[in-house]
């Protein structure tokens, strides 16, 4: 038998509750094992997880920042206690957690 897509296996596991029957006579009828069916329907619900990111927009872009002018530069957060601004030569780790305590308000 040929090897299932990700597209094929993610029909299978959408059209198992719709016909009716257990995921164990599914599998049996479709001829695969239940281990794969679970494996499979795990791997598609983390795909299809939503994680709660921010939309971010680049308000300019600039290809090329010399190192004499990138501290005129400023990282602008908006969040819902206000807007945050930053100089860009603010350690990416610095900014990285600065993010997960205004995530926690």
């Amino acid at each position: 038998m040929a090897k299932r897509s990700h597209e094929d296996w993610t029909a299978l596991i959408e059209q198992q509750p719709t016909n009716g029957l257990s995921i164990t006579d599914f599998c049996r009828q479709n001829k695969l094992s239940t281990s794969s069916f679970y494996t499979r329907k795990a791997a598609i619900d983390d795909i299809n997880k939503v994680e709660p990111f921010v939309k971010v927009t680049v308000a300019a872009s600039i290809d090329i920042i010399s190192q004499t002018y990138a501290s005129e530069y400023t990282i602008s957060l908006q969040h819902q206690t206000g807007t945050w601004t930053f100089p860009s030569s603010l350690p990416a780790s610095y900014l990285l957690e600065i993010i997960k305590g205004l995530q926690s308000c």
